[in-house]
């Protein structure tokens, strides 16, 4: 947990926190004054450290010279959790892409009638140019789920790393 010591009475510290908190559009789910504030910020669809849904409790204790203050941000149960299910499905899609075009091109080249060999089968023959379209459709969008599961998992772990630096800031205005 962050700590850092600020030279002001733990009273005015808090009605300051409180006050740049609100500033920066943070809603304040918990408080017991003059010692620790709970909040929340963010958005679901947030894709930054900044936007993305979070909550962050400041601790206050008054020390020698002043307050030190604490805090701990942790991402939304929700934002993980939508973010893990989307790429578990995404992931489900990729397989079944794959799959399909597996299929479908096995069945173009052996003619024996197989899972997916009904999309392509016209008047009992194989449409070739229907076959090749969907092989390449399927393929398309398993390469296109698949980069979009990299950059899924890139912002979750830039965002992790660097949620704390939200929390920074607001101790930086207090200063």
């Amino acid at each position: 947990m962050p700590e850092r010591t600020i030279d002001k009475k733990i009273d005015i510290l808090y009605a300051d926190l409180k006050a740049a908190l609100a500033d920066k559009g943070y809603t304040i789910v918990s408080e017991k004054p003059p010692n620790m504030i709970l909040v929340k910020q963010g958005s679901l669809w947030g894709l930054s450290p900044k936007t993305a849904k979070k909550t962050v409790e400041f601790n206050l204790l008054s020390v020698d010279g002043g307050t030190q203050i604490r805090y701990l941000s942790k991402l939304s149960a929700s934002w993980r959790n939508l973010t893990l299910i989307g790429c578990a499905l995404s992931a489900v899609l990729v397989g079944l892409c794959l799959w399909m075009a597996s299929d479908l091109s096995t069945f173009m080249v052996s003619q024996k009638t197989s899972f997916w060999s009904w999309l392509i089968t016209v008047n009992g023959g194989v449409d070739e140019v229907v076959g090749q379209a969907f092989v390449g459709l399927t393929k398309a969008l398993a390469i296109f789920l698949s980069i979009i599961i990299a950059v899924e998992f890139l912002i979750y772990f830039h965002v992790q790393s660097k949620i704390e630096s939200v929390s920074s800031e607001i101790i930086r205005v207090l200063c």
